[in-house]
């Protein structure tokens, strides 16, 4: 593995069936994931390297936490902790449109880090060093990511990652199997959470696999996730299993009304700091100084 150039814009890697291109600019964040089926290339995920493209990115990292904090607030170690951007909720971590040092690189395998000490502050009052690595088989992207604490005192933390899929293959539809037991109750409609996860309902519940209706709106987190979710267009005979690593216990589903939908594995559950100071077992992790956290997932083509 050789080391690699820090200011390198776009890293492309590539295997026998998997495309993807990453942009060590903006938090090695994907632009481009594709799959060979049938000697063709597909899209498996949207194009976001298009002008027109409708999202910034097509996969990235959620760090030093996953999804939302409420108000960009929450109490920890006796203190009141407040970030930026509170008028929108503080959104998706902290370093995903940072630009990244990418450490190591090969034909199928990058890896870049962020250290608060070395690249800049951000949005966070404590000093983090993070790592994502991304690396493709023959049949797997697997991604892992760590995050250690370099501060003096202790932080919360969680991760997760923020892949959309098209909701259409080669003409076909997708359809979802996700061993999930319950949901995070959202009264506002805010995407955060109010208590401790209740019952799916029946517009939730994957468990057996089924069609995902365009027409359904879903942005919820769904608690007691266990790997694999089975991501799948049938009529174009592509079946994808997302296997998350074991603290993992949380996902995201985002069903818009667009062309694309979420499935997200996450350690921490939406305003899982907030949730977690009401008695809450929301997924957060506690770093004392030079602990690490670690998370991994894997997309594989069967």
């Amino acid at each position: 593995m050789q080391q690699t150039d820090t200011n390198e814009s776009t890293v492309e890697l590539q295997s026998e069936r998997w495309r993807i291109k990453l942009q060590p600019a903006s938090g090695l964040q994907t632009q481009l994931c594709q799959i060979r089926v049938d000697g063709q290339w597909q899209h498996l995920m949207p194009d976001c390297s298009a002008p027109d493209a409708p999202l910034t990115a097509a996969n990235f990292h959620m760090l030093p936490y996953s999804n939302r904090i409420k108000d960009g607030q929450f109490g920890f170690g006796g203190a009141r902790i407040a970030l930026d951007n509170a008028k929108n909720h503080a959104i998706h971590g902290a370093l995903r449109k940072r630009p990244w040092a990418v450490t190591e690189r090969s034909a199928s395998k990058v890896s870049a880090q962020y250290d608060t000490r070395l690249h800049g502050e951000v949005n966070w009052p404590w000093s983090m060093q993070a790592q994502v690595s991304y690396e493709l088989t023959e049949l797997t992207l697997k991604s892992e990511m760590t995050l250690t604490n370099t501060g003096d005192t202790a932080m919360p933390a969680g991760m997760g990652w923020h892949p959309y899929f098209c909701r259409h293959i080669a003409g076909a539809n997708a359809q979802l199997l996700i061993p999930a037991e319950g949901v995070y109750p959202d009264t506002d409609g805010d995407c955060l959470p109010t208590g401790a996860p209740v019952a799916l309902p029946e517009f939730l519940d994957f468990k057996a696999a089924k069609m995902l209706d365009a027409a359904q709106r879903i942005d919820h987190c769904l608690s007691g996730f266990r790997s694999p979710a089975v991501i799948a267009w049938p009529d174009a005979n592509i079946e994808l299993h997302m296997q998350a690593s074991n603290n993992c216990q949380h996902l995201v589903l985002f069903n818009p009304d667009a062309d694309y939908f979420a499935v997200e594995p996450v350690t921490n559950a939406n305003d899982g700091f907030n949730l977690q100071a009401k008695g809450v077992d929301a997924g957060v992790a506690t770093l004392q100084p030079g602990e690490t956290l670690m998370a991994h997932m894997h997309l594989q083509l069967l």
